[in-house]
């Protein structure tokens, strides 16, 4: 229970990291850059690809997901500074239900009732935190809250994807360090094409990517901890590092930033908590 804990800590600290980048004026995309960096250089410690014996099955959907994690992240940052931490946070973790339908259809899983039941209300929740309280003529700040939660489920069915196609118990680390590799790859492409690439020589970048990297690897680090211990199924960690997740962010973006969530949000933020406990108790 604990490693679970710290691994909703260390989730719900992406949107709280990227809110601080905005404080203190830390070049986003830079920093994502070093993030991914850190991230890969960890992987490269705790688990080298040079160890996990043939891996060539595994280059391709590595670049692939490397590519559409640096889109999703740069979009997470967006939208913490832009919609709030919280709401992002909520995004995308509420994600895990398009994985679990998509997961459904493409591996021909059971979907029981109650996890029917909790997709229906997730969606419910989602609708009802994206939308602020002000109601501003063109206001579109639900738009990028939605994309995250779009993005991020597509992150998560190609990760599921391609374990259950591509690796096996010898090469499953060592995918998640070539994932981060290509993505550090993509992210420098991204940095460069836009022609920011001098925002490297930052400082801050380089500290405030190295915070991202530390919490973006320990987050993947617990959690496979957590798995790999079997005190609980995976079917009950993920719904509860999400709910986690989903709290901690709502009330440090209520402590640190003085967000202040409506009503109506407050209400979506507790559909969420209970779609999440549905599914955790029907799939237990």
């Amino acid at each position: 229970m604990v490693l679970v804990i710290l691994a909703a800590l260390c989730v719900a600290g992406f949107a709280i990291t990227f809110k601080y980048f905005e404080r203190f004026a830390v070049p986003l995309q830079a920093a994502i850059t070093v993030n991914y960096l850190v991230a890969f250089v960890c992987g490269l410690i705790m688990h080298p690809p040079w160890n996990a014996g043939d891996t060539s099955a595994l280059w391709l959907p590595s670049a692939g997901l490397g590519c559409l994690f640096v889109a999703v992240f740069s979009l997470t940052g967006v939208s913490a500074q832009r919609a709030g931490a919280a709401r992002t946070t909520i995004a995308g973790r509420m994600s895990l239900m398009l994985t679990v339908v998509a997961t459904a259809f493409i591996f021909k899983e059971h979907v029981s009732l109650g996890t029917w039941i909790g997709i229906a209300l997730s969606l419910a929740g989602l609708i009802l935190t994206m939308q602020r309280s002000e109601h501003r003529s063109g206001n579109r700040s639900w738009l990028l809250p939605l994309i995250i939660f779009l993005g991020s489920g597509l992150c998560d069915i190609g990760v599921t994807v391609a374990q259950r196609s591509f690796t096996t118990g010898t090469t499953e680390a060592a995918f998640t360090t070539l994932c981060f590799g290509a993505a550090f790859a993509s992210s420098m492409v991204l940095l460069f094409l836009r022609k920011t690439g001098e925002e490297l020589r930052s400082s801050r970048a380089w500290i405030g990517g190295t915070a991202l990297g530390t919490i973006n690897y320990a987050s993947l680090f617990l959690l496979v901890s957590a798995l790999g211990q079997g005190a609980m199924p995976a079917s009950t960690i993920f719904p509860l590092m999400n709910i986690g997740a989903i709290l901690f962010s709502t009330f440090a973006a209520i402590l640190l930033f003085r967000e202040d969530p409506s009503g109506r949000q407050w209400v979506g933020v507790i559909v969420c908590v209970l779609a999440l406990s549905i599914i955790m108790g029907t799939t237990a």
